[in-house]
């Protein structure tokens, strides 16, 4: 394919176009492929690929390229859409309309992509107008709806990780799911770990086989709701990062004992940034003043923000125990209750008695200084 010369540019825009064309507006059947790439959509073949290399435009397939912008703005591309996928796959404006592009489209509606949401589909991942339909799209769709069940729930899944349409699903994906139901994981908790994290199904096998391991060997049963919880956080960490989460909580006094307890009950603690533990330690043991074995009861807490849920509600809980209207001395518990129970039961219910409770509650400084006495 050889590189358009610049004199031919200017001869054929010079020829073609005898009025300016603004970068907003849509090309004119007559306006060239090149000419639509250069003013409309920003490129050229001096534009760069997502690979860093040069786009590279044949005068010959110019009635190509213009079939092809064509159908993708008959289907509601926008531009920028445009020019984000030749960008990345320039040899999308060589896929011939009729035998490849016209049959995927109706594929994509079909299952569930319709409107605004086929765009934003193939902007996000170009490759899947790349990949055969009858080999990879159509057999990775059924595969995925032998799982989630229903067309709408595979919709789901693939709007969350566009890879799901155009992985491995061959070599990685069913393995990684022959694997879990091999090891006793119910169906539907397979679908589960599909609806909350699809990449945790792209890691390779042997990462999956180690993670399950790993998990069996703290205590949990495959079977188990939390199961696939701890899998998903094991796979998220890499082994040195599991092991420096591990010395974390135990540099805040944690046995690992201890640590696996508070594993069993949420997994995904874990997860968690070495400062958010060090933050919300720090809260619950010197501000709160709870037990230290409140954060392995409750280590949810390590997933709350310390300023936008803990601390307000540790002012409110101080207010209502100087008050004697705090019957419930279960004080931990509160901090994790949803947000609407703790509102209704803990500050709107006290308002009459404590009329600036609400402002201690969202942080209004001056309303919580005039409460300084009863705090």
């Amino acid at each position: 394919m050889s590189k358009i010369p610049s004199t031919f540019l200017l001869h054929f825009i010079h020829k073609r176009f005898l009025n300016a064309i603004s970068t907003s507006t849509l090309p004119l059947p007559s306006v060239s492929t090149i000419q639509f790439l250069t003013n409309s959509c920003a490129l050229s073949s001096e534009s760069p690929t997502s690979k860093g290399r040069k786009l590279q435009f044949d005068e010959k397939h110019i009635q190509q390229y213009e079939a092809t912008i064509g159908f993708l703005k008959s289907h509601g591309f926008e531009n920028s859409q445009i020019a984000k996928l030749v960008s990345r796959k320039p040899q999308i404006l060589q896929c011939k309309v009729p035998n490849n592009l016209q049959p995927k489209f109706e594929f994509l509606q079909e299952i569930g992509f319709i409107g605004p949401l086929l765009p934003k589909l193939i902007a996000s991942n170009p490759f899947i107008l790349l990949r055969s339909l009858d080999s990879h799209l159509k057999p990775s769709f059924f595969f995925l709806k032998e799982i989630l069940g229903s067309d709408e729930q595979v919709t789901v899944a693939i709007s969350r990780s566009t890879r799901l349409l155009t992985f491995d699903f061959k070599g990685i994906l069913k393995p990684n799911v022959d694997f879990l139901v091999s090891e006793g994981v119910p169906s539907r908790n397979i679908a589960k770990l599909f609806a909350l994290q699809p990449l945790a199904l792209m890691k390779k096998v042997d990462r999956m086989i180690n993670a399950v391991k790993v998990v069996k060997e703290i205590g949990f049963e495959p079977k188990a709701r939390m199961f696939v919880y701890a899998v998903l956080t094991r796979l998220s960490l890499s082994d040195s990062n599991w092991k420096k989460k591990i010395d974390i909580l135990k540099s805040l006094g944690w046995s690992e004992n201890e640590i696996f307890t508070a594993f069993k009950k949420y997994p995904l603690f874990i997860g968690c940034s070495e400062e958010k533990m060090r933050d919300v330690a720090d809260f619950c043991l010197n501000t709160s003043k709870l037990d230290p074995g409140t954060l392995i009861t409750y280590p949810v807490f390590f997933k709350s923000s310390v300023d936008k849920k803990l601390r307000p509600r540790y002012k409110v809980i101080e207010v209502l125990k100087v008050k004697n209207l705090l019957k419930n001395k279960k004080i931990a518990s509160l901090f994790v209750k949803g947000e609407r129970e703790f509102v209704e039961k803990y500050v709107v219910k006290h308002l009459n008695e404590i009329p600036n409770l609400m402002d201690i509650y969202r942080g209004n400084v001056e309303a919580e200084a005039e409460t300084k006495s009863v705090v």
